[in-house]
Protein backbone atom coordinates (compact mmCIF):
# COMPACT_ATOMS: atom_id res chain seq x y z
CA UNK A 1 0.00 0.00 0.00
CA UNK A 2 2.57 2.69 0.35
CA UNK A 3 5.76 3.36 2.18
CA UNK A 4 6.36 1.38 5.31
CA UNK A 5 5.86 3.06 8.64
CA UNK A 6 8.97 3.75 10.68
CA UNK A 7 9.48 1.70 13.79
CA UNK A 8 7.94 3.73 16.66
CA UNK A 9 10.16 1.99 19.17
CA UNK A 10 13.22 3.87 17.88
CA UNK A 11 14.01 6.88 20.04
CA UNK A 12 14.13 9.88 17.71
CA UNK A 13 14.83 12.39 20.48
CA UNK A 14 18.58 12.01 20.14
CA UNK A 15 18.25 12.59 16.39
CA UNK A 16 16.10 15.70 16.79
CA UNK A 17 17.70 17.23 19.86
CA UNK A 18 21.20 15.79 19.70
CA UNK A 19 23.37 15.68 22.77
CA UNK A 20 21.30 17.06 25.64
CA UNK A 21 24.36 18.20 27.62
CA UNK A 22 25.59 20.11 24.59
CA UNK A 23 22.17 21.70 24.07
CA UNK A 24 21.90 22.81 27.70
CA UNK A 25 25.43 24.20 27.66
CA UNK A 26 24.62 26.22 24.56
CA UNK A 27 21.33 27.37 26.08
CA UNK A 28 23.03 28.48 29.31
CA UNK A 29 25.67 30.32 27.29
CA UNK A 30 22.95 32.03 25.26
CA UNK A 31 21.22 33.12 28.48
CA UNK A 32 24.46 34.59 29.87
CA UNK A 33 25.11 36.37 26.58
CA UNK A 34 21.53 37.63 26.44
CA UNK A 35 21.78 39.06 29.96
CA UNK A 36 24.95 40.93 29.03
CA UNK A 37 23.40 42.16 25.77
CA UNK A 38 20.27 43.40 27.57
CA UNK A 39 22.35 45.27 30.14
CA UNK A 40 24.51 46.78 27.41
CA UNK A 41 21.58 47.90 25.26
CA UNK A 42 19.86 49.35 28.32
CA UNK A 43 22.99 51.31 29.26
CA UNK A 44 23.49 52.62 25.73
CA UNK A 45 19.79 53.47 25.40
CA UNK A 46 19.78 55.36 28.70
CA UNK A 47 22.87 57.31 27.68
CA UNK A 48 21.30 58.26 24.36
CA UNK A 49 18.14 59.44 26.10
CA UNK A 50 20.16 61.61 28.48
CA UNK A 51 22.14 63.04 25.58
CA UNK A 52 19.02 63.84 23.57
CA UNK A 53 17.45 65.52 26.62
CA UNK A 54 20.58 67.65 27.10
CA UNK A 55 20.65 68.65 23.43
CA UNK A 56 16.94 69.54 23.43
CA UNK A 57 17.57 71.79 26.42
CA UNK A 58 20.38 73.45 24.42
CA UNK A 59 17.98 73.94 21.51
CA UNK A 60 15.48 75.71 23.76
CA UNK A 61 18.27 77.77 25.29
CA UNK A 62 19.26 78.93 21.78
CA UNK A 63 15.70 80.06 21.11
CA UNK A 64 15.74 82.01 24.38
CA UNK A 65 19.10 83.62 23.55
CA UNK A 66 18.10 84.51 20.00
CA UNK A 67 14.86 86.07 21.23
CA UNK A 68 16.92 88.32 23.51
CA UNK A 69 19.36 89.43 20.79
CA UNK A 70 19.33 93.17 20.02
CA UNK A 71 21.86 93.31 17.19
CA UNK A 72 22.90 91.07 14.31
CA UNK A 73 26.24 90.59 16.07
CA UNK A 74 24.44 89.22 19.18
CA UNK A 75 22.59 86.79 16.91
CA UNK A 76 25.80 85.58 15.23
CA UNK A 77 27.51 85.12 18.61
CA UNK A 78 24.54 83.16 20.02
CA UNK A 79 24.39 80.87 16.99
CA UNK A 80 28.17 80.38 16.87
CA UNK A 81 28.20 79.45 20.56
CA UNK A 82 25.34 77.03 19.99
CA UNK A 83 27.07 75.23 17.11
CA UNK A 84 30.42 75.13 18.91
CA UNK A 85 28.76 73.56 21.95
CA UNK A 86 26.82 71.15 19.74
CA UNK A 87 30.01 69.96 18.03
CA UNK A 88 31.71 69.45 21.40
CA UNK A 89 28.69 67.61 22.82
CA UNK A 90 28.38 65.28 19.82
CA UNK A 91 32.12 64.52 19.84
CA UNK A 92 31.98 63.69 23.55
CA UNK A 93 28.89 61.57 23.05
CA UNK A 94 30.46 59.56 20.24
CA UNK A 95 33.45 58.89 22.49
CA UNK A 96 31.22 57.93 25.41
CA UNK A 97 29.09 55.61 23.27
CA UNK A 98 32.23 54.05 21.79
CA UNK A 99 33.53 53.25 25.28
CA UNK A 100 30.16 51.85 26.36
CA UNK A 101 29.91 49.72 23.22
CA UNK A 102 33.47 48.44 23.57
CA UNK A 103 32.85 47.50 27.19
CA UNK A 104 29.55 45.84 26.32
CA UNK A 105 31.10 43.86 23.47
CA UNK A 106 33.89 42.62 25.74
CA UNK A 107 31.36 41.49 28.34
CA UNK A 108 29.19 39.73 25.74
CA UNK A 109 32.22 37.91 24.30
CA UNK A 110 33.29 36.91 27.82
CA UNK A 111 29.78 35.60 28.53
CA UNK A 112 29.90 33.45 25.38
CA UNK A 113 33.49 32.33 25.96
CA UNK A 114 32.82 29.07 27.87
CA UNK A 115 31.21 27.54 24.78
CA UNK A 116 33.72 28.91 22.29
CA UNK A 117 37.00 27.26 21.40
CA UNK A 118 40.12 28.97 20.11
CA UNK A 119 38.99 28.97 16.47
CA UNK A 120 35.73 30.72 17.35
CA UNK A 121 33.52 27.64 16.92
CA UNK A 122 32.00 25.75 19.82
CA UNK A 123 34.11 22.75 20.75
CA UNK A 124 31.24 20.34 20.13
CA UNK A 125 30.46 21.83 16.72
CA UNK A 126 34.11 21.63 15.70
CA UNK A 127 34.31 17.99 16.81
CA UNK A 128 31.12 17.18 14.91
CA UNK A 129 32.52 18.86 11.79
CA UNK A 130 35.69 16.76 11.90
Amino acid sequence: MGASMPNPSIDHRSFVFGNQDFAWKQFETALRWNAQAFTAYSTVGSELQRFIARRINEDFALVRKVSQCRTPHDHVVACADYWRKAAEDYAEEVTRLGKLTTSATSKMVAAAHPAIGEEGMSVEMREAAE
